[in-house]
């Protein structure tokens, strides 16, 4: 089931979703999120949408720009044990039909490019590389 977070479900939520964030990138990166999470929700409650299945099991995080008539996915989250099941494309399914319904007609993400499993699913899924970041380490 994919439904859009209330407020009520905040706390379990936020457990889960740094659980999930902790096992897959450094540990700085929840700190960072946290703070960028909770203003995005105070903005645009309804680009947090979450699966469930027996309890959370993904969670899709994106915001709109209705004038550039363009969507943006922050992120998809979905716990170790689910993954390739199915849970992102039902949550990627549900960002294409939000969007179709408000007129928005691109979705744009970013990626890191150490991602691969994420990169082959977004390709799948019909996104093509637009440009590239590029750093350098000093």
């Amino acid at each position: 089931m994919l439904r859009q977070i209330q407020n009520k479900d905040w706390p379990v939520v936020r457990k889960w979703l740094f659980e999930v964030a902790e096992s897959s990138f450094d540990k700085f990166i929840p700190d960072i999120l946290e703070k960028k999470i909770e203003e995005d929700y105070k903005k645009f409650p309804e680009g947090f949408v979450v699966s469930e299945e027996k309890g959370l099991n993904g969670l899709l995080w994106f915001g709109t720009f209705p004038e550039k008539k363009s969507a943006f996915i922050h992120a998809i989250y979905v716990t170790p044990s689910y993954r390739g099941k199915g849970v992102s494309d039902k949550l990627i399914d549900y960002l294409e039909k939000y969007c179709k319904k408000r007129g928005i007609s691109e979705i744009d993400l970013n990626v890191s490019i150490g991602l691969g499993d994420a990169i082959k699913f977004y390709k799948r899924c019909g996104f093509e590389i637009k440009r590239y970041n590029m750093s350098k380490r000093l």
